[in-house]
């Protein structure tokens, strides 16, 4: 097998979220072959993963003097911008990525998402909506409408939305944990279990997903499964969580009835003849 060039290694790392080795991997590729505009994208995305956001920009604007027109590059400097506070620059590098990305959905998704975080909801939706036309099959544009009916309360909406957003890509757990929140409070416990379970599935090490599908369970009247995942829950917890606590003492009574429900009864309890 031939051995991976270090631009592949820091690629597997970006994988792998190994971002410090990504980014050492990336800078031994340029001190061996110079920059390009991969090199810097790349390095720009590990910074940004990382919460770096000052080292995200340089990165990105130096992919963007290798290639100006870097649809990528462009939708996620805008983000980097807006997460920096800085709106003006934000929408400005978004709508060049529209301008430039005409056929994809992405760029007025990002668009979408400036609107949704500035307040301007109604804006955010035109283009979503637009979104939409454009590429209609994408988990990322689906995932991110349905944000936004969660926070206009439109709880319907926003749980078909994330169950779209699992058709086209069914990799992202945040958008089963999105449904099962929806479903919760439309009060349709039983698929709110059946995407946190879902959720669980792909991302077994987080505790609120089990806490969310107990909460679920307990309005089925499911409490023995309910407080199976709460003491999962309470072991991947780095720290005793309150919330567990209180719901094990809630569940626990219940449970206990539901035992003497089912002992049977003694003769003498019945009036019947020994």
């Amino acid at each position: 097998m031939p051995r991976l060039s270090t631009f592949e290694q820091g690629v597997e790392y970006i994988d792998y979220a190994d971002y410090p080795r990504a980014i050492e991997k990336f800078k031994e590729h340029i001190k061996r072959n110079g920059e390009d505009v991969a090199v810097c994208y790349n390095l720009g995305v590990c910074y940004q993963d990382q919460g770096d956001l000052d080292q995200a920009v340089v990165w990105y604007e130096k992919a963007l003097q290798y290639d100006p027109r870097d649809g990528d590059t462009l939708v996620n400097l805008g983000l980097v911008y807006l997460d920096q506070g800085r709106d003006v620059a934000a929408l400005s590098r978004l709508k060049q990525a529209a301008d430039v990305e005409k056929d994809r959905a992405y760029p007025l998704v990002a668009i979408a998402i400036y609107y949704q975080r500035t307040g301007k909801l109604d804006k955010s939706r035109e283009y979503y909506d637009e979104a939409v036309k454009r590429e209609e099959k994408s988990g990322y544009l689906w995932y991110h409408y349905a944000t936004l009916h969660e926070q206009d309360q439109r709880f319907g909406d926003a749980a078909q939305a994330y169950e779209k957003s699992t058709q086209y890509d069914s990799t992202n757990p945040a958008a089963y944990e999105g449904a099962g929140r929806c479903y919760y409070r439309l009060r349709n416990w039983r698929k709110s279990v059946e995407n946190y379970e879902f959720a669980i599935h792909l991302l077994p090490d987080e505790p609120r997903l089990y806490i969310g599908a107990a909460d679920a369970l307990e309005e089925l009247g499911r409490n023995e499964r309910a407080v199976k995942y709460l003491w999962a829950a309470r072991g991947l917890s780095k720290h005793d969580d309150d919330q567990v606590h209180e719901r094990l003492l809630r569940l626990y009574p219940k449970l206990i009835a539901s035992e003497k429900k089912n002992v049977p009864k003694k003769p003498e309890d019945t009036g019947e003849d020994k």
